[in-house]
């Protein structure tokens, strides 16, 4: 069994984790003066919970892996455009809870494929909770927000109407370009339109080998129109239709090599998210902030004849108050979130499975300022999960509900301008997911099965100052945590893992670990180095969870010179070999080491135009994701070298 205690570890992990611990290299950024506003306001924001201050990259990213990877505490599995899983602390998409512009992504559609289809191009901002911290947010190890663009955020100070053309490729092996027009209609109507369109063959891996299986396209289009009705409510309709269709194996985790060793052939697989939100925007300064949305979400997978299609009829309700009361001051939070999810397979155009959900929560928590430097926050959070399952190949069936109140408590301490401490404990609840809606099952249902629950402990310090030895900005942060999830549902069914027959609980885990972050910043060069470890351990077994990263460092190094309009930027990636054992295999994960190069030319004369060249995996390794789909035969390798170019034109 591996040591569960997180603060034994080996020579190395100390080293880093002593030297690494929070501050963002780009919040450092901030600081250094910026030549283009255009840019600014079509970058994306990253915050992360693991970071002291909000990160601002400008990546324009063509899968998330290039987006997320080398942030704290997550990471991205699959190199296929639909196979793009988001992990968090060993924990995979399943048991996070995920949104878009507040609509649950929380899918189920093929255990071969992913459960989330995005555009990081059009994103405006990525909540990153690493754990969950707060009764706030479900998930038994945090989620991803994603929130995108609308006009208000792209329009200039008395701009009535703007446009941005956008284009990039790359050499392994892709291209594509975007189109953007948003304006302001009336004084008090908004609106945007915004068109993209990658066109991709297949890449070749860091051995020059030619990776088959990804030839296709994507297409996203998306429509707002917001109102402003007065100036303290607002309302935002939203239509967003994905869309990515290819000769791809069926099989797409697994990556080219299996395919070819067991001579699968490709097939012509279309998997579309479709979304349409209505959302309501309230502000009426510190007596309350509100926003609620009411969506319709639906993912629909395609291949050889057969689509399986999960549909979700939503809401979300998330409100903040201020106020005084008994003499100290409260920053409330509150609100609610349910969906009801239908999976359903179709067979050469019969329904051949159906199975719902029914998922609802409400919470509370006060954050109480005991004092200026004393900060506490109790929560509660309800929750309510339904199933209704249906099996014919064994003609039984799951009609079971569960609820139960998980309670939160955290604390900050901030000791002087400079030092502050923080811990948290949060109670755990994830309701058991539906089987997957492309493949029909013969599934024996457990009746006495159990929803997943547990505690989420967590306790940290952070650093930051300003002129300290002889650096303009310096700041670091270290977070320890220990996870227990209780019987946890590990079935093939649900795509997260062993093939057993019956849908059952599999036992407890303990996860923990630590993420921890340095940043400096000393004139015109900043520099950000983070280390992250997570280990999992199932209690009877001592097996790990299957989409365990381990050990994760990532280094950004990033350099101005203004006299030219340039910004350089490198990005380091290594993860260490990892060793484990799940559904009673050995998988042995290599370790690797990937370095990027980018260069931005932003033009002070031509402000509206942006260029960047870049080199992904410059030393051309070959290498996987530790997050991806592994075992001692299926490897999911990544793209070897690849020379980007892009360019953007704000009208």
């Amino acid at each position: 069994m591996k040591n569960m205690l997180p603060f034994n570890k080996n020579s190395l992990t100390i080293v880093v984790g002593t030297l690494c611990t929070s501050m963002s290299f780009a919040s450092l950024a901030e600081q250094a003066p910026d030549t283009s506003e255009t840019i600014e306001v079509w970058g994306t924001t990253i915050t992360n919970d693991s970071l002291l201050q909000d990160d601002i990259e400008r990546k324009q990213a063509n899968h998330l892996s290039d987006l997320l990877r080398d942030q704290a505490g997550i990471d991205v599995g699959g190199s296929h455009s639909i196979v793009q899983g988001i992990n968090i602390r060993g924990v995979d998409d399943l048991d996070l809870n995920i949104t878009v512009d507040g609509i649950s992504q929380n899918n189920n559609m093929f255990h071969h494929s992913g459960n989330l289809l995005i555009n990081a191009d059009i994103l405006k901002a990525v909540d990153i909770k690493v754990g969950t911290n707060s009764v706030l947010t479900g998930g038994l190890s945090g989620g991803v927000a994603f929130e995108t663009k609308d006009a208000k955020d792209l329009l200039e100070p008395g701009q009535d109407f703007g446009a941005r053309l956008y284009t990039n490729l790359g050499t392994n092996d892709y291209a594509g370009g975007s189109a953007a027009l948003y304006g302001q209609l009336t004084d008090n109507i908004d609106a945007l339109a915004y068109y993209t369109y990658t066109d991709r063959n297949n890449f070749e891996n860091g051995n020059g080998k030619e990776v088959t299986g990804n030839e296709g396209r994507t297409v996203d289009g998306i429509f707002k129109l917001g109102w402003d009705v007065n100036e303290s409510n607002r309302l935002v309709f939203s239509y967003d239709r994905y869309n990515d269709e290819g000769d791809y194996y069926v099989k797409t985790n697994f990556g080219a090599g299996f395919a070819e060793d067991s001579d699968a052939q490709t097939e012509d697989i279309d998997y579309t998210r479709t979304s349409t939100s209505l959302a309501y925007e309230l502000d009426k300064g510190d007596a309350i902030t509100l926003r609620a949305s009411v969506y319709r979400n639906e993912l629909s997978y395609i291949a050889l004849g057969t689509e399986g299609n999960s549909e979700h009829t939503g809401y979300t309700a998330l409100a903040t108050s201020k106020l005084a009361l008994a003499g100290f001051n409260h920053t409330l939070r509150y609100g609610a979130e349910g969906y009801e999810q239908v999976s359903k397979r179709i067979a050469n155009h019969v329904q051949t499975n159906k199975d719902t959900a029914d998922s609802h929560a409400v919470y509370i928590e006060d954050e109480v300022a005991l004092t200026d430097q004393l900060f506490v926050t109790p929560g509660v959070r309800y929750n309510y999960f339904k199933v209704d399952m249906y099996s014919a190949g064994t003609n039984d069936s799951l009609d079971k509900s569960w609820n139960e109140l998980t309670f939160g408590l955290a604390a900050k301490y901030l000791i002087n301008d400079n030092w502050s401490v923080n811990a948290s404990s949060t109670e755990l609840f994830q309701g058991p997911g539906l089987r997957e809606s492309y493949v029909d099952y013969s599934t024996n249902f457990d009746k006495d099965l159990k929803a997943e629950t547990g505690v989420n402990n967590a306790i940290g310090f952070a650093f930051k100052d300003q002129n300290i030895m002889g650096l303009d900005s310096f700041g670091f942060s270290l977070n320890l945590f220990k996870t227990r999830i209780e019987d946890y549902i590990d079935n093939w069914a649900i795509g997260k893992g062993r093939p057993i027959g019956t849908y059952e609980n599999s036992g407890d885990y303990d996860i923990d670990g630590f993420e921890s972050t340095l940043s400096l910043r000393k004139a015109l060069f900043s520099a950000r180095l983070s280390y992250s470890k997570s280990d999992s351990e199932q209690l009877e077994t001592g097996e790990q969870l299957r989409y365990e990263v381990g050990d994760s460092i990532s280094l950004n190094l990033g350099y101005a010179v203004p006299q030219y309009d340039l910004k350089f930027n490198w990005t380091s990636l290594v993860n260490r070999t990892d060793d484990s054992v799940s559904s009673g295999a050995d998988i042995h994960k290599v370790g690797y080491q990937v370095h990027n190069v980018s260069m931005q030319w932003l033009p002070s004369q031509l402000e509206a135009l942006s260029m960047t060249l870049g080199v992904e995996n410059i030393f051309d390794k070959t290498y996987y994701s530790h997050a991806s789909y592994s075992s001692d035969t299926v490897q999911d390798y990544e793209a070897g070298r690849n020379v980007k170019l892009s360019a953007s034109y704000v009208f």
